[in-house]
């Protein structure tokens, strides 16, 4: 009797192709933890929102002092994203990743035990420099591994990270905080930075260092010199710098006034409690994470600048839809109804305004693009971060401007400078289409 031979000839893969593959995992379990480094960032970084009333009422001060929290907060994410921006150039992405991991993490669980207004802007302070520079590095890092087709998209998926971290600290705060205990919100820092030190472990572990930063070590090593602190504001880099930061600062300005005061605009206008504003800023990390998506796929279909001027514009509709749709649904005995309606019109327009603060999508791809590798992370993360530096003036002036011209108006206040960024988009190049390697 005849049998078949029924073996099926296997071929080994080729070199080529298992270092392909290699690649693309690599690529990807770098994209994860910069992602999960991100989404705890944002995380450690978005609280603090939630609880500007309560820890006034904790240290009997005024919101104004507590508002100058944010402003050393701000300031630190400058620094670090300098700083060690720089330290991601000379010592290489990973580190500085994983060091900046440690050190927002520590800093939000010493903000639960702060005994004063003073201390907890020391421990603030150390969260803001570590948030400055995870930036700096992560985006170097993904932008690196990902080609030019598909840089965007990467970064894009990555910068999801923040609206998922910005949901979890309003889901944090939604389960955490207790109206009856004023005191709570020192729970909400103490377990916030625990999944940090878990994301850690995974990058210590698992992400490996960006093989053009590897390529290019030895040009660094070389030529100190050309990866300074002071490089990036000499020619021929000295405009790039200065118009892309003054882009950040305007896009900054106007997402750390939404970021900063929503949950007290919502008490202040809607008078709801503490526990109850954070379901709005669900809303808002939703439309948040589908108009980061969005922005990568549009920023490689019509490019960096069209993308950005159109979220842009999108912005500066949706602040004044928010705010003075907040300002008309009728309040029940002096507070706001919970019912479907409501809850829908206030988490549309939540979910609006988060959408088109999309454009945090463009600013990884961009800036990795314009400048070289030597100075790649120290650039980005100066103008990036040093945007945030740049939005204190708008935290400050909130308070001042709330007496004269009422909070929806001064809330309203984001949207020119969202319109003035619109337009500066322009005076940079276009880099759709950039290949990132070691050359310099």
């Amino acid at each position: 009797m005849n049998t078949i031979d029924t073996t099926v000839e296997t071929r080994a893969a080729s070199p080529a192709e298992t270092a392909a593959h290699t690649s693309r995992t690599r690529r990807y379990v770098t994209l994860g933890g910069s992602w999960g480094a991100w989404l705890f960032d944002a995380l450690d970084a978005t609280i603090f929102g939630f609880v500007i009333l309560a820890v006034a009422h904790t240290f009997n001060a005024t919101l104004s002092d507590v508002v100058s929290t944010v402003a050393w907060f701000l300031l630190a994410t400058g620094i670090g994203g300098f700083f060690l921006g720089n330290v991601s150039d000379r010592i290489g992405r990973k580190r500085t990743l994983l060091m900046s991991v440690l050190i927002y993490a520590t800093g939000t669980l010493l903000c639960g035990f702060a005994s004063s207004i003073a201390e907890l802007n020391v421990y603030r302070f150390a969260v803001g420099i570590g948030v400055g520079g995870l930036w700096s590095a992560a985006v170097a890092l993904v932008g690196e591994l990902w080609p030019a087709s598909g840089r965007a998209k990467a970064i894009a998926v990555m910068q999801t990270g923040w609206s998922g971290g910005s949901l979890l600290a309003a889901i944090f705060a939604w389960t955490l905080l207790d109206a009856a205990n004023p005191d709570s919100w020192r729970r909400l820092f103490i377990l916030s930075s625990i999944p940090a030190y878990c994301i850690a472990v995974f990058i210590l572990v698992f992400v490996k260092e960006s093989p053009v930063w590897l390529a290019n070590r030895a040009f660094i090593r070389q030529n100190a010199q050309r990866a300074g602190l002071l490089q990036i504001f000499r020619p021929p880099f000295l405009r790039t710098t200065l118009l892309a930061l003054s882009i950040s600062i305007l896009g900054m300005y106007g997402y750390w006034i939404i970021t900063t005061f929503t949950p007290t605009y919502l008490q202040s206008i809607l008078h709801v409690r503490i526990d109850q504003a954070p379901v709005f800023l669900v809303w808002t990390g939703i439309g948040a994470t589908l108009g980061y998506l969005a922005y990568g796929s549009l920023a490689e279909r019509f490019g960096r600048r069209h993308a950005f001027a159109g979220f842009f514009v999108g912005v500066a509709i949706a602040v004044p839809l928010f705010a003075y749709g907040a300002t008309m649904i009728p309040l029940t005995d002096g507070k706001f109804d919970f019912s479907t309606r409501n809850v829908a019109l206030i988490g549309s327009l939540s979910a609006l305004l988060g959408f088109f603060t999309g454009y945090f999508s463009g600013f990884g791809a961009w800036y990795a693009e314009l400048f070289p590798t030597s100075v790649r992370s120290t650039a980005a993360g100066f103008c990036f971060n040093f945007g945030r530096v740049g939005a204190i003036g708008g935290i400050k002036l909130v308070p001042v401007l709330i007496p004269l011209i009422g909070f929806t108006k001064t809330y309203c206040v984001a949207s020119i400078a969202y319109l003035c960024a619109a337009l500066l988009v322009f005076t940079l190049r276009e880099t759709q289409g950039v290949e990132l390697t070691s050359g310099n």
